[in-house]
C-alpha cells in the first residue's frame, strides 16, 4: 500500500500538462504558400519528418514522465504491507518516551555526552508531532516510583515536554529495561489513538538488561501488535570502568580503638588488564588504609583492610577508587556504630547467675566497651527491659511465659542477641517445648552426665574441649601471638591448645544448618554453639554456669569469653545495614519516646516524618533515597541511625549488551522481535521512525529513475539538434 509524507505537493502533477500543452501549440496548422521551385524537395523530407514526428513524441513522454516522477519525490511516497501507513498519516499518536537518566549516560564519545545526545534526540522526536497528538516523558530513574504511574500523565503542549528535557539531570537510581517496558506498557493501556510507539535512549549497557532476581520467568503480553517499540542506540566508544561492587564487613567486635575488617569488592568492567590501581577506605573523612591491586580485564579482586575507629558513636565511611572514566561508581559508603555502652540483660536465679554477674563485673581493659547491667528473674522479665536491650542472657530458660517467649522471639528476629546457659534443673523436654520450637533453636536430645565432683585426691570422668575454631570472631583479639596460633593449628587439626575445663555435665544439642560448632568437646557433642534465627544470633553453651556441672566458671576463659560473646553479639546490632539508591530502606528504632523523626540526606535535606509502632520498635518506611552517601536519623535529642546509600552494583556493568541479552529481555516481557527497531545512528533516526510508521520512502528511487529519464532526454534532443543542423 502506497501513501504520501507530503500530499499536498501532488498538486504538482498539473505541472506534468506543460510539455504536452507546448507539444500541441507547436502542433498549429500554418497557412502554407507553394514555392514551384521548392516542390521537388516534400518527397526528400518526408522520411526525415516521419522521423522528427517520432523523437518529438518521444521527447515529449520523457518530459512528461521526468516532471510525473520529480513531482512524486517530493510528495515522498511510501510503500508499507499493510493498512497501517494509510491509517498512519492521518491518525493520532501516543508516544512513551523513556530516557536513560542514570549515571553511566554521563559516559562521552566523539558526539559529546551520552545523556546531551538523549535530550537531544528527543527534542528531534518532537518535532515530528503534530496536532492531537500525545507524550509521556519519563526519566527511566522514576520507573518502579510508588504512584508514579498516577503521577505521570500525557502532554499535548509539546514546549512543556522540551522544558522538561532541558532540565533533565544524571540520577544515582538504577532500573531494568523490562520495568520501564513494563511501565510504558500501562501508560500506553490508557491511550485510544491508533499510533502507539515506545522510544528507548540509553547507552543499553548490560547492566540495563539483567533479570531480576526474583523472577519466575514466566512469559509476559504486554503490548498490542501495532505497538512499536524504538531502540536508539547511544555511545560507540567502550568505556574504561572499574567500580567498588560492595563493601562487606565481616562478623566482628566493634569497640574504640580495636581492628576490624573491611573488605571491598572491584571489578573491572573493561576488555584491558587494571596495573596498580589504588584502592583507599577512609572513616570519618580520614584516609586511614590505602593499597594498590592489579586486575585482569572482566575480572573481580577483593581487597581486605584492617582499621579501627579512635572514638565511639556512629562512624561515617567509605572505600574509594581512583578516577577513570566514570568516577560516579568509584566511591561506596559504609557505617558502623561503636558503642559506649552494652545494655546487657541478665535472666534467670541468683544460683545460675553468681559467675556470671561476677564475670561482667570484671573489667577488661580500657578502651573497651563497658557493660550496663540489669538483673532480672525469668517471671519479672517485662517488654520494656527486653525492647531496650542489646544483649539478653539466659541462665535456666524455666519460667518464662509464652508471652514473655514470644517478646524474646520478637527481640531476636529483629537482629537482637541472644547467650543461652542451661540452667542446673534443665529438663530437655521442657527446653525443646518452650524456647526451641519458639525461638527457633537446635532442640536438646539429652544429657550427657559423667558423674559428680569428686575430691582431688580421687578420680573422676569428665570431658574436654576436643576442636575449637579459633577463627570465629568471638575469638578475635582474645590471645596474644596470632601468628603462633596459625602454625599451631596448621600442625594440629584440632586447634592450638586452649585451657579446657572439666565438663561432667552438658546438654546435647540437635544442631540444624542454621548452627555452626564453635567448640566442641571430647565425646562429638559441642560445648559452644552460635545459631541465626530471623535477623537475630544466639551463643548456646551446653553446661551451665555453676560448679557441679564442671569447672568453667573457674578457668581463665570464662571471663573473656563471656565479655567477647556480649561484644560480639552487640557488633551485629553495630554494623549498619545499606540501601540501594531508589530502594525503600525500613528504619527501625526502639527509642519510643519520640513521634517525630527527621532524616537528613546528604545533600543536607531534611524530611520531617512520623514513626509507626510495630512490636518492640517504631519504623519509617523512607523511600527518597535517590542519593547516595550517608543518611541521618534524629530527633531533638539524640542520633537514632545512620545508614548509607549506595549506588546499584549493575549501574557500574557498562559494557554493551549483547543480541542474546536483548532478545532474552525481549523475550521475557512477550515482545515481537518485528515491533522492534533499533537506530544505531542519531542521524538517521527521523528517516528511520517515518519509514516504520508509513512504510520505506520511495522519494530516492524516483530521483534515481528520473535523473536516468533526463539523461535521456538530453542525448534524444541532442542527436535530433545534431540531424537537422546536418541537413
Amino acid at each position: 500500500m502506497m501513501t504520501f509524507l507530503n500530499p499536498l505537493l501532488l498538486l504538482g502533477l498539473v505541472a506534468a500538462a506543460i510539455p504536452i500543452l507546448l507539444h500541441l501549440f507547436n502542433l498549429r496548422k500554418l497557412r502554407t504558400i507553394e514555392f514551384s521551385t521548392l516542390a521537388f524537395l516534400k518527397e526528400l523530407q518526408k522520411t526525415k519528418i516521419r522521423r522528427l514526428k517520432i523523437r518529438q513524441i518521444l521527447l515529449l513522454l520523457l518530459r512528461t514522465l521526468l516532471v510525473i516522477l520529480l513531482v512524486l519525490a517530493f510528495a515522498r511516497p511510501t510503500l508499507k504491507g499493510s493498512m497501517m501507513g494509510v491509517l498512519g498519516t492521518n491518525a493520532k499518536s501516543t508516544l512513551v518516551l523513556l530516557v536513560d537518566d542514570s549515571y553511566s549516560m554521563t559516559a562521552s564519545d566523539e558526539g559529546g555526552e551520552l545523556l546531551k545526545q538523549a535530550k537531544e534526540s528527543v527534542l528531534g522526536i518532537l518535532e515530528l508531532l503534530k496536532d492531537g497528538d500525545e507524550v509521556f516523558l519519563v526519566r527511566l530513574s522514576e520507573v518502579n516510583r510508588p504512584d508514579q504511574e498516577e503521577r505521570t500523565v500525557a502532554s499535548r503542549d509539546f514546549s512543556l515536554v522540551r522544558r522538561s528535557v532541558e532540565e533533565m539531570r544524571p540520577s544515582y537510581v538504577h532500573r531494568k529495561l523490562d520495568d520501564a517496558l513494563r511501565f510504558s506498557a500501562k501508560l500506553l493501556a490508557r491511550s485510544t489513538n491508533y499510533n502507539k510507539e515506545i522510544y528507548l535512549f540509553s547507552d543499553f549497557q548490560s547492566g540495563l538488561m539483567a533479570p531480576h532476581l526474583d523472577e519466575k520467568g514466566a512469559q509476559e503480553h504486554l503490548f498490542p501488535p501495532e505497538a512499536r517499540i524504538f531502540f536508539v542506540r547511544l555511545g560507540k566508544r567502550p568505556v574504561q570502568n572499574l567500580g567498588i561492587e560492595s563493601v562487606t564487613i565481616p562478623n566482628s567486635i566493634f569497640e574504640q580503638g580495636r581492628p576490624f575488617i573491611v573488605k571491598v569488592r572491584i571489578t573491572n568492567h573493561t576488555d584491558k588488564p587494571a596495573r596498580s590501581h589504588v584502592v583507599s577506605v577512609f572513616l570519618n573523612g580520614t584516609r586511614v588504609a590505602q593499597r594498590s591491586i592489579d586486575m585482569q580485564e572482566g575480572s573481580q579482586a577483593d581487597a581486605e583492610f584492617t582499621v579501627s575507629a579512635s572514638a565511639t558513636g556512629f562512624v561515617e565511611g567509605f572505600a574509594e577508587l581512583e578516577d577513570d572514566d566514570l568516577e560516579f561508581d568509584n566511591r561506596r559508603y559504609f557505617t558502623v556504630h561503636i558503642p559506649e555502652h552494652v545494655k546487657l540483660l541478665l535472666v534467670g536465679n541468683p544460683s545460675d547467675l553468681r559467675f556470671i554477674k561476677l564475670a561482667f563485673e570484671t573489667r577488661q581493659s580500657s578502651g573497651r566497651s563497658t557493660f550496663e547491667l540489669e538483673e532480672v528473674t525469668p517471671e519479672r522479665i517485662g517488654s520494656t527491659q527486653i525492647s531496650t536491650s542489646n544483649v539478653i542472657l539466659l541462665a535456666g530458660p524455666r519460667g518464662l511465659s509464652p508471652a514473655q517467649v514470644s517478646q524474646i522471639a520478637s527481640f531476636l528476629s529483629d537482629g537482637g542477641g541472644l547467650i543461652l546457659f542451661p540452667g542446673g534443673e534443665l529438663l530437655p523436654n521442657d527446653f525443646t517445648g518452650t524456647l526451641s520450637a519458639s525461638l527457633k533453636l537446635p532442640s536438646i536430645s539429652g544429657l550427657d552426665a559423667m558423674g559428680k565432683p569428686q575430691p582431688p585426691n580421687e578420680s573422676e570422668s569428665f570431658l574436654e574441649f576436643d576442636r575449637t575454631d579459633v577463627r570465629h570472631p568471638v575469638f578475635q583479639g582474645m590471645f596474644e601471638g596470632g601468628e603462633w596460633l596459625a602454625q599451631s593449628q596448621q600442625r594440629n587439626s584440632k586447634g592450638p591448645a586452649i585451657e579446657s575445663p572439666r565438663v561432667r555435665t552438658s546438654a546435647r544439642y540437635a544442631l540444624t544448618p542454621q548452627s555452626t560448632e564453635i567448640i566442641s568437646l571430647s565425646n562429638g557433642a559441642s560445648f559452644l554453639v552460635e545459631h541465626h534465627s530471623g535477623d537475630g544470633r544466639v551463643l548456646l553453651f551446653s553446661v551451665a554456669a555453676n560448679l557441679e556441672w564442671s569447672d568453667f566458671p573457674l578457668k581463665g576463659l570464662f571471663v573473656p569469653l563471656l565479655h567477647q560473646s556480649v561484644s560480639y553479639l552487640a557488633g551485629e546490632q553495630s554494623h549498619q545495614r545499606t540501601a540501594i539508591s531508589g530502594d525503600e530502606f525500613v528504619v527501625k528504632s526502639k527509642r519510643r519516646n519520640s513521634t517525630q523523626w527527621t532524616i537528613v540526606n546528604p545533600e543536607a535535606i531534611e524530611a520531617v516524618t512520623s514513626p509507626a509502632s510495630t512490636g518492640l520498635h517504631r519504623v519509617v518506611r523512607f523511600l527518597d533515597t535517590e542519593h547516595v552517601g550517608i543518611y541521618t536519623v534524629k530527633t531533638r535529642e539524640a542520633i537514632l541511625q545512620k545508614f548509607a546509600v549506595n549506588l546499584d552494583p549493575d549501574e557500574s556493568r557498562t559494557t554493551k549488551a549483547t543480541e542474546q541479552e536483548t532478545e532474552k529481555m525481549l523475550d521475557r516481557i512477550g515482545v515481537e522481535r518485528g515491533n522492534v527497531t533499533t537506530i544505531e545512528q542519531r542521524q538517521e533516526m527521523h528517516r528511520v521512525v517515518m519509514e516504520s510508521r508509513f512504510g520505506t520512502e520511495l522519494w530516492k528511487h524516483l530521483l534515481f529513475v528520473a535523473l536516468i529519464i533526463a539523461l535521456v532526454e538530453m542525448f534524444v534532443g541532442r542527436v535530433g539538434r545534431r540531424e537537422t543542423s546536418l541537413s
